[in-house]
Protein backbone atom coordinates (compact mmCIF):
# COMPACT_ATOMS: atom_id res chain seq x y z
CA UNK A 1 0.00 0.00 0.00
CA UNK A 2 2.93 2.35 0.61
CA UNK A 3 3.88 2.00 -3.03
CA UNK A 4 0.40 3.15 -4.06
CA UNK A 5 0.66 6.35 -2.07
CA UNK A 6 4.26 7.11 -3.01
CA UNK A 7 3.59 6.81 -6.73
CA UNK A 8 0.23 8.55 -6.99
CA UNK A 9 -0.38 10.92 -4.11
CA UNK A 10 3.12 12.41 -4.28
CA UNK A 11 2.27 13.60 -7.79
CA UNK A 12 -0.83 15.27 -6.36
CA UNK A 13 1.26 17.14 -3.81
CA UNK A 14 3.57 18.38 -6.54
CA UNK A 15 0.58 19.66 -8.51
CA UNK A 16 -0.74 21.47 -5.46
CA UNK A 17 2.54 23.23 -4.90
CA UNK A 18 3.03 24.13 -8.54
CA UNK A 19 -0.47 25.26 -9.38
CA UNK A 20 -0.95 26.98 -6.01
CA UNK A 21 -4.71 26.50 -6.14
CA UNK A 22 -6.80 25.43 -3.15
CA UNK A 23 -8.68 22.14 -3.35
CA UNK A 24 -12.42 22.70 -3.76
CA UNK A 25 -13.33 20.26 -1.04
CA UNK A 26 -15.28 20.11 2.22
CA UNK A 27 -14.64 17.34 4.75
CA UNK A 28 -15.72 16.70 8.30
CA UNK A 29 -16.00 14.42 11.30
CA UNK A 30 -19.18 13.33 13.04
CA UNK A 31 -19.64 11.00 16.02
CA UNK A 32 -23.33 10.10 15.64
CA UNK A 33 -23.53 8.34 19.03
CA UNK A 34 -24.58 4.71 18.71
CA UNK A 35 -26.26 5.10 15.34
CA UNK A 36 -28.54 2.11 14.81
CA UNK A 37 -31.94 1.64 13.21
CA UNK A 38 -33.14 -1.47 15.05
CA UNK A 39 -33.10 -2.69 18.62
CA UNK A 40 -32.46 -0.68 21.77
CA UNK A 41 -32.63 3.12 21.38
CA UNK A 42 -32.93 2.80 17.60
CA UNK A 43 -33.10 5.93 15.48
CA UNK A 44 -36.63 6.28 14.10
CA UNK A 45 -37.33 7.12 10.44
CA UNK A 46 -38.05 10.68 11.59
CA UNK A 47 -34.68 10.78 13.39
CA UNK A 48 -32.92 9.48 10.29
CA UNK A 49 -34.62 12.07 8.11
CA UNK A 50 -33.49 14.84 10.47
CA UNK A 51 -29.96 13.44 10.45
CA UNK A 52 -29.84 13.29 6.64
CA UNK A 53 -31.00 16.91 6.35
CA UNK A 54 -28.29 17.96 8.81
CA UNK A 55 -25.62 16.15 6.78
CA UNK A 56 -26.81 17.74 3.53
CA UNK A 57 -26.91 21.19 5.14
CA UNK A 58 -23.26 20.86 6.18
CA UNK A 59 -22.19 20.90 2.50
CA UNK A 60 -19.62 18.20 3.30
CA UNK A 61 -18.31 16.06 0.45
CA UNK A 62 -16.88 13.40 2.77
CA UNK A 63 -17.47 12.65 6.45
CA UNK A 64 -15.55 10.45 8.86
CA UNK A 65 -18.21 8.84 11.05
CA UNK A 66 -17.82 7.24 14.46
CA UNK A 67 -20.15 5.02 16.54
CA UNK A 68 -22.02 3.32 13.70
CA UNK A 69 -23.74 -0.03 14.17
CA UNK A 70 -22.60 -1.77 11.01
CA UNK A 71 -23.38 -2.14 7.34
CA UNK A 72 -27.11 -2.84 7.70
CA UNK A 73 -27.66 0.49 9.45
CA UNK A 74 -25.79 2.41 6.77
CA UNK A 75 -27.53 0.59 3.89
CA UNK A 76 -30.94 1.48 5.29
CA UNK A 77 -29.93 5.08 5.98
CA UNK A 78 -28.51 5.66 2.49
CA UNK A 79 -31.32 3.90 0.63
CA UNK A 80 -34.12 5.69 2.44
CA UNK A 81 -32.67 9.08 3.28
CA UNK A 82 -29.42 9.82 1.41
CA UNK A 83 -29.75 8.59 -2.19
CA UNK A 84 -26.67 9.39 -4.23
CA UNK A 85 -24.37 8.99 -1.24
CA UNK A 86 -22.10 6.04 -0.46
CA UNK A 87 -20.57 4.59 2.69
CA UNK A 88 -17.94 2.03 3.63
CA UNK A 89 -16.47 1.05 6.95
CA UNK A 90 -15.40 -1.61 9.39
CA UNK A 91 -18.41 -3.70 10.47
CA UNK A 92 -17.23 -5.43 13.66
CA UNK A 93 -20.66 -6.46 14.87
CA UNK A 94 -20.44 -3.83 17.61
CA UNK A 95 -22.03 -0.42 18.13
CA UNK A 96 -19.01 1.85 17.66
CA UNK A 97 -17.74 1.14 14.17
CA UNK A 98 -15.93 3.69 11.99
CA UNK A 99 -17.23 4.57 8.51
CA UNK A 100 -16.65 6.97 5.66
CA UNK A 101 -19.67 8.65 4.11
CA UNK A 102 -19.37 10.59 0.86
CA UNK A 103 -21.37 12.36 -1.82
CA UNK A 104 -20.90 10.23 -4.94
CA UNK A 105 -21.56 13.23 -7.20
CA UNK A 106 -18.47 15.08 -5.95
CA UNK A 107 -16.16 12.39 -4.57
CA UNK A 108 -15.09 8.90 -5.64
CA UNK A 109 -13.55 6.21 -3.45
CA UNK A 110 -10.23 5.19 -5.01
CA UNK A 111 -8.66 2.81 -2.49
CA UNK A 112 -9.69 1.21 0.79
CA UNK A 113 -10.89 1.61 3.35
CA UNK A 114 -8.14 -0.26 5.18
CA UNK A 115 -8.14 -1.15 8.87
CA UNK A 116 -5.06 -0.24 10.88
CA UNK A 117 -4.07 -1.38 14.35
CA UNK A 118 -6.76 -4.00 14.98
CA UNK A 119 -4.28 -6.32 16.72
CA UNK A 120 -1.99 -3.71 18.29
CA UNK A 121 -1.24 -3.63 22.02
CA UNK A 122 0.39 -1.26 24.51
CA UNK A 123 2.01 -1.52 27.92
CA UNK A 124 0.59 0.06 31.05
CA UNK A 125 2.10 -0.36 34.48
CA UNK A 126 3.75 -3.64 33.59
CA UNK A 127 0.89 -5.26 31.70
CA UNK A 128 -0.10 -5.53 28.04
CA UNK A 129 -3.50 -4.32 26.85
CA UNK A 130 -5.38 -4.06 23.57
CA UNK A 131 -4.60 -0.70 21.97
CA UNK A 132 -7.48 -0.04 19.58
CA UNK A 133 -11.02 -1.01 20.51
CA UNK A 134 -12.04 1.00 17.45
CA UNK A 135 -9.27 0.46 14.86
CA UNK A 136 -8.28 3.35 12.62
CA UNK A 137 -9.73 3.46 9.13
CA UNK A 138 -7.83 4.76 6.07
CA UNK A 139 -9.16 5.45 2.59
CA UNK A 140 -8.15 7.42 -0.50
CA UNK A 141 -10.65 9.51 -2.44
CA UNK A 142 -10.78 11.50 -5.65
CA UNK A 143 -12.09 15.06 -5.66
CA UNK A 144 -13.91 14.87 -9.00
CA UNK A 145 -14.03 18.60 -9.63
CA UNK A 146 -10.26 19.09 -9.34
CA UNK A 147 -9.24 15.51 -10.29
CA UNK A 148 -7.06 15.29 -7.18
CA UNK A 149 -6.58 12.47 -4.71
CA UNK A 150 -6.48 12.79 -0.95
CA UNK A 151 -6.34 10.34 1.92
CA UNK A 152 -8.42 10.36 5.10
CA UNK A 153 -7.60 8.70 8.41
CA UNK A 154 -10.66 8.17 10.61
CA UNK A 155 -9.88 7.88 14.34
CA UNK A 156 -11.76 7.38 17.61
CA UNK A 157 -9.49 7.48 20.65
CA UNK A 158 -9.98 6.20 24.19
CA UNK A 159 -12.59 8.07 26.20
CA UNK A 160 -12.00 9.94 29.46
CA UNK A 161 -14.69 7.99 31.31
CA UNK A 162 -13.83 6.26 34.61
CA UNK A 163 -17.41 5.17 35.25
CA UNK A 164 -17.64 1.84 37.07
CA UNK A 165 -13.96 1.80 38.02
CA UNK A 166 -13.04 1.28 41.69
CA UNK A 167 -9.74 3.13 41.35
CA UNK A 168 -10.57 6.30 39.39
CA UNK A 169 -6.99 7.63 39.60
CA UNK A 170 -5.62 4.48 37.99
CA UNK A 171 -8.41 4.58 35.40
CA UNK A 172 -7.43 8.15 34.51
CA UNK A 173 -3.78 7.12 34.11
CA UNK A 174 -4.83 4.17 31.96
CA UNK A 175 -7.03 6.34 29.74
CA UNK A 176 -4.26 8.91 29.25
CA UNK A 177 -1.63 6.24 28.53
CA UNK A 178 -3.85 4.43 26.05
CA UNK A 179 -4.83 7.61 24.25
CA UNK A 180 -1.18 8.65 23.98
CA UNK A 181 -0.19 5.23 22.63
CA UNK A 182 -3.01 5.52 20.11
CA UNK A 183 -1.70 8.90 18.97
CA UNK A 184 1.77 7.40 18.50
CA UNK A 185 0.17 4.69 16.37
CA UNK A 186 -1.65 7.29 14.28
CA UNK A 187 1.63 9.18 13.80
CA UNK A 188 3.15 6.02 12.31
CA UNK A 189 0.21 5.60 9.94
CA UNK A 190 0.48 9.19 8.76
CA UNK A 191 4.24 8.92 8.26
CA UNK A 192 3.65 6.00 5.87
CA UNK A 193 1.25 7.99 3.67
CA UNK A 194 2.14 10.49 0.96
CA UNK A 195 0.31 13.42 -0.54
CA UNK A 196 -2.58 15.31 1.06
CA UNK A 197 -3.67 13.45 4.20
CA UNK A 198 -6.43 14.47 6.60
CA UNK A 199 -6.64 12.89 10.06
CA UNK A 200 -10.02 13.43 11.62
CA UNK A 201 -12.30 12.08 14.29
CA UNK A 202 -13.07 11.93 17.99
CA UNK A 203 -9.80 12.45 19.92
CA UNK A 204 -11.71 12.29 23.23
CA UNK A 205 -9.67 15.03 24.88
CA UNK A 206 -9.77 18.83 24.91
CA UNK A 207 -6.02 19.04 24.48
CA UNK A 208 -4.57 16.38 22.16
CA UNK A 209 -0.79 16.19 22.51
CA UNK A 210 1.95 14.38 20.68
CA UNK A 211 0.61 14.40 17.13
CA UNK A 212 3.23 14.64 14.39
CA UNK A 213 0.80 16.77 12.36
CA UNK A 214 -1.04 20.07 13.00
CA UNK A 215 -4.59 19.85 14.36
CA UNK A 216 -7.50 22.14 13.55
CA UNK A 217 -10.32 22.65 16.04
CA UNK A 218 -13.23 24.94 16.78
CA UNK A 219 -12.52 28.43 18.08
CA UNK A 220 -12.79 29.51 21.70
CA UNK A 221 -16.36 29.43 23.00
CA UNK A 222 -17.45 26.69 20.60
CA UNK A 223 -17.89 23.09 21.69
CA UNK A 224 -18.13 19.97 19.57
CA UNK A 225 -19.38 18.10 22.68
CA UNK A 226 -21.98 20.42 24.18
CA UNK A 227 -23.01 18.17 27.08
CA UNK A 228 -19.72 18.86 28.85
CA UNK A 229 -18.66 22.00 26.99
CA UNK A 230 -15.68 20.20 25.51
CA UNK A 231 -13.88 20.12 22.19
CA UNK A 232 -13.15 16.48 21.45
CA UNK A 233 -13.28 16.45 17.65
CA UNK A 234 -10.40 17.63 15.45
CA UNK A 235 -9.12 17.60 11.89
CA UNK A 236 -5.39 17.19 11.27
CA UNK A 237 -3.52 17.51 8.01
CA UNK A 238 -0.21 16.43 6.47
CA UNK A 239 1.34 16.76 3.02
CA UNK A 240 -0.59 19.91 2.18
CA UNK A 241 -0.11 23.55 3.13
CA UNK A 242 -2.93 25.56 4.68
CA UNK A 243 -4.49 28.22 2.50
CA UNK A 244 -6.26 31.51 3.38
CA UNK A 245 -9.43 30.01 1.88
CA UNK A 246 -9.60 27.29 4.56
CA UNK A 247 -12.34 27.69 7.16
CA UNK A 248 -13.57 25.44 9.97
CA UNK A 249 -17.11 25.45 11.30
CA UNK A 250 -19.60 23.63 13.50
CA UNK A 251 -22.95 22.17 12.52
CA UNK A 252 -25.45 21.55 15.31
CA UNK A 253 -26.38 17.87 15.11
CA UNK A 254 -28.70 17.26 18.07
CA UNK A 255 -32.06 15.74 17.18
CA UNK A 256 -34.73 17.55 19.25
CA UNK A 257 -36.91 14.48 19.88
CA UNK A 258 -33.91 12.46 21.12
CA UNK A 259 -32.50 15.25 23.29
CA UNK A 260 -33.34 16.61 26.74
CA UNK A 261 -32.55 19.86 28.51
CA UNK A 262 -29.50 18.28 30.13
CA UNK A 263 -28.21 16.05 27.31
CA UNK A 264 -28.10 16.37 23.55
CA UNK A 265 -28.38 13.36 21.27
CA UNK A 266 -26.31 12.84 19.22
CA UNK A 267 -23.93 14.30 21.79
CA UNK A 268 -21.29 15.43 19.25
CA UNK A 269 -21.76 18.18 16.69
CA UNK A 270 -20.24 18.00 13.23
CA UNK A 271 -16.84 19.66 12.80
CA UNK A 272 -16.34 20.68 9.18
CA UNK A 273 -13.33 21.95 7.24
CA UNK A 274 -13.88 23.65 3.91
CA UNK A 275 -10.90 24.27 1.67
CA UNK A 276 -12.65 26.83 -0.50
CA UNK A 277 -14.65 29.11 1.86
CA UNK A 278 -17.90 27.31 1.10
CA UNK A 279 -19.48 27.95 4.51
CA UNK A 280 -23.23 27.20 4.63
CA UNK A 281 -25.69 29.51 6.36
CA UNK A 282 -26.53 26.84 8.97
CA UNK A 283 -22.96 26.89 10.33
CA UNK A 284 -22.96 28.03 13.97
CA UNK A 285 -19.75 29.98 13.45
CA UNK A 286 -16.92 29.80 10.98
CA UNK A 287 -13.33 30.83 11.59
CA UNK A 288 -10.15 30.84 9.59
CA UNK A 289 -8.60 27.39 9.94
CA UNK A 290 -5.54 27.79 12.15
CA UNK A 291 -3.81 24.88 13.82
CA UNK A 292 -4.23 24.43 17.57
CA UNK A 293 -0.86 25.65 18.89
CA UNK A 294 0.52 23.68 15.99
CA UNK A 295 4.26 23.57 16.65
CA UNK A 296 3.78 23.11 20.40
CA UNK A 297 1.60 20.03 19.95
CA UNK A 298 3.60 18.40 17.14
CA UNK A 299 6.11 15.85 18.36
CA UNK A 300 9.34 15.18 16.46
CA UNK A 301 12.49 13.32 17.47
CA UNK A 302 16.17 14.16 17.78
CA UNK A 303 19.25 12.11 18.57
CA UNK A 304 21.94 12.62 21.19
CA UNK A 305 24.50 13.84 18.66
CA UNK A 306 22.62 14.81 15.49
CA UNK A 307 21.65 18.27 14.30
CA UNK A 308 18.40 17.30 12.56
CA UNK A 309 14.93 16.45 13.81
CA UNK A 310 13.01 13.44 12.49
CA UNK A 311 9.61 11.77 12.16
CA UNK A 312 8.96 8.66 14.21
CA UNK A 313 10.27 5.61 12.35
CA UNK A 314 13.19 7.34 10.65
CA UNK A 315 16.24 5.07 10.29
CA UNK A 316 18.39 7.81 11.83
CA UNK A 317 16.71 7.10 15.18
CA UNK A 318 18.01 3.54 15.48
CA UNK A 319 20.67 4.35 18.10
CA UNK A 320 18.98 7.16 20.05
CA UNK A 321 15.55 8.74 20.03
CA UNK A 322 14.50 11.77 22.06
CA UNK A 323 10.97 13.18 21.81
CA UNK A 324 10.74 16.94 21.50
CA UNK A 325 8.12 19.44 20.30
CA UNK A 326 8.54 20.89 16.84
CA UNK A 327 8.61 24.37 18.36
CA UNK A 328 11.47 23.45 20.70
CA UNK A 329 13.38 21.68 17.92
CA UNK A 330 13.24 24.78 15.78
CA UNK A 331 14.20 27.08 18.66
CA UNK A 332 17.27 24.94 19.38
CA UNK A 333 18.44 25.12 15.78
CA UNK A 334 17.59 21.61 14.63
CA UNK A 335 16.85 21.30 10.91
CA UNK A 336 14.42 18.86 9.23
CA UNK A 337 15.84 15.50 8.18
CA UNK A 338 16.26 15.11 4.45
CA UNK A 339 15.31 11.42 4.50
CA UNK A 340 12.06 11.19 6.48
CA UNK A 341 10.63 14.61 5.59
CA UNK A 342 9.32 15.54 9.07
CA UNK A 343 6.80 18.35 9.78
CA UNK A 344 8.08 21.87 9.21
Amino acid sequence: MRKFFSTTASVVLALLLIVGQAMALTIGTFNIEYFNVSGKKAYSPEDCSHLAKTILSSKADVLALQEIEGDATMRYFLTKFLPGWSAKGNDTGGRQDLYFLWNSDTVELIDGPYIYGANSSFRFEGKSYKLNDRPNLVATFLDKEKDRRFTMVNVHLKSQSTRGKDDSDKADRYNDAKRQAQIEGINKIVSSLKGPVFILGDFNTDDPKGTSFPLLGLSKGQYSYDNKKSNLDYIGYEGIETDPSWAIYEIEAAIPKRSTKSAQHPDHDMVILTLDVNVPKVAIKSTKAESKEATKNITVFVTKTGKSYHSDGCSSLNKSKIAISLEEAKSKGYTPCGKCNPPR
